[in-house]
């Protein structure tokens, strides 16, 4: 990924200006500092890219590598792990028809099978995800080395991690009072009483 101004994008060499960086189509365009899936678009195409800046505001615009996470179903699914003072955590897969996702937007609420998908990564999470998967998350919180972090990503073909995102700013929302979301609470409070732990344990210190 890279930041760059708007000019950069808008020239006649921006196709060449993105390869540069590593870059190729398709592509993911974002203006920064938004948030759930605001003034963020995929462009297919190098003919789409001109039309794409327009409809974005800001001088810079970040351009990501896409990484195509879908399933054998064409589904795309998005992970969602806590890193909690040395321990992993599964938050959620959501699982939707469309490349940005999110799991408020994504296709749970009126799918039971997707909610079925969703308990048993939180039931059984390594082998859902299989053991490069695994191998991964842990490197990334050993790179990140913070006490609290989460990261989104999905899974290749292969079962190598895409990573989306991590930080340590990820909020952990309790599932809504409705029974089909009853199978979440459990993982949801595995997540608040690591943490409650974590700051025990670093008080006493």
């Amino acid at each position: 990924m890279a930041t760059l101004p708007r000019e950069l994008l808008s020239a006649p060499d921006a196709v060449t200006t993105l390869a540069r960086h590593g870059l190729r189509f398709p592509l993911l365009l974002r203006t920064p500092g938004f948030h759930t899936g605001r003034h963020f678009v995929l462009v297919s195409r190098p003919e789409e890219l001109v039309e794409a800046i327009a409809g974005l505001p800001g001088a810079e615009l970040t351009a990501i590598q896409y990484l195509d996470s879908r399933g054998a179903d064409g589904k795309v699914r998005k992970y969602r792990v806590m890193m909690i003072n040395g321990g992993l955590y599964p938050l959620h897969v959501a699982i939707s028809s469309h490349w940005k996702i999110h799991y408020f937007t994504a296709e749970m609420a009126g799918n039971a099978e997707h909610r079925m998908e969703d308990a048993e990564f939180l039931e059984n999470m390594p082998a859902v995800l299989g053991t490069r998967a695994m191998a991964a998350l842990d490197d990334i919180q050993k790179m990140l080395g913070l006490d609290y972090a989460g990261v989104d990503f999905g899974l290749s073909p292969a079962g190598d991690l895409l990573l989306f995102e991590a930080n340590a700013t990820m909020v952990v929302n309790p599932p809504e009072p409705d029974e089909r979301w009853a199978y979440r609470r459990s993982a949801v409070e595995r997540i608040f009483g690591a943490v409650r732990r974590m700051l025990l344990e670093k008080a006493r210190r």
